[in-house]
């Protein structure tokens, strides 16, 4: 009967390892796939318009956000962006108040230590 019991327990120690490998495994392959998910950029393309303000911001996560005005008229038409890197920011604070020209990606999803918006803002240049 105590070789019956130890078998069993061997059994089910197996069978315990097993599942706790599928689970790390799926968890694992879930992790790898909302991370490719939130790489993937659906749109990309250029805005123009006045850079009315490029800022650091959070309280743990740093990320630079800025803000361009879309409307040539002078009415706030505002498109809130975030900035890939800390170069291009400081290319964006040296052009504070003036017409600039941005690329951008669109992604579907950002994690919190990429910024805050969906935009991600990877080129500037001025516009004369």
């Amino acid at each position: 009967m105590s070789v019956q019991l130890s078998q069993a327990k061997q059994t089910a120690r197996k069978i315990g390892r097993r599942i706790l490998w599928v689970i790390f495994g799926v968890f694992f392959l879930f992790c790898i796939g909302y991370f490719a998910y939130s790489q993937l950029s659906y749109s990309d393309g250029y805005r123009s318009g006045q850079l009315v303000k490029i800022s650091r911001r959070g309280v743990v996560f740093k990320t630079h956000e800025g803000t361009l005005n879309l409307s040539p008229n002078g009415m706030m038409t505002a498109w809130e962006f975030s900035v890939k890197d800390a170069k291009t920011s400081t290319q964006l604070q040296g052009f504070e108040g003036k017409h600039v020209r941005v690329h951008y990606e669109q992604r579907y999803q950002t994690f919190f230590w990429q910024g805050e918006t969906e935009y991600i803002v990877d080129q500037v240049e001025l516009v004369q």
